[in-house]
């Protein structure tokens, strides 16, 4: 994938900003001046505002801004993650087809779920995917 977002500095106030490549308008936001120098190229507008929030913010907080983004970035993939009902069965199923409020619990925690085990397996006891065999203890139907 061909980059499209450039990271440019200004040639006057020396602070960054982004721009499509395919602005036509490449001046300043800050101070409008027309002259800018490429610093970097981006194939997405997040990694292009990330690059210039980084490089404008003083030496003292890049280290905590970096977290930040991290912390933040890291939040955002485990939103977007999916979790069903069968991936988590699949995962929670040992080799003889047993499943067990531990195994879902962490069938839950490698897919990066909140949700309770407990709520889980009542779920799916309830939707007629788990047959129960004992306490805690299910077959999938």
């Amino acid at each position: 994938m061909e980059p499209t977002w450039l990271v440019l500095a200004c040639n006057s106030c020396e602070r960054l900003f982004g721009k499509h490549k395919t602005a036509k308008n490449l001046a300043c936001p800050h101070c409008n001046h027309p002259e800018s120098k490429i610093i970097s190229r981006h194939i997405d507008s997040e990694r292009a505002r990330d690059a210039i929030s980084m490089a404008n913010v003083p030496p003292e907080i890049r280290d905590q801004l970096a977290q930040m983004i991290e912390s933040k970035k890291s939040k955002q993939f485990r939103k977007s993650r999916s979790v069903d009902g069968p991936s988590v069965l699949a995962i929670a199923t040992d080799a003889d087809g047993i499943i067990t409020i531990d195994s879902i619990q962490a069938a839950l925690d490698e897919l990066n779920s909140n949700m309770d085990a407990e709520d889980f397996a009542m779920g799916a006891s309830a939707e007629g995917q788990l047959i129960m065999l004992a306490p805690n203890v299910w077959k999938r139907a």
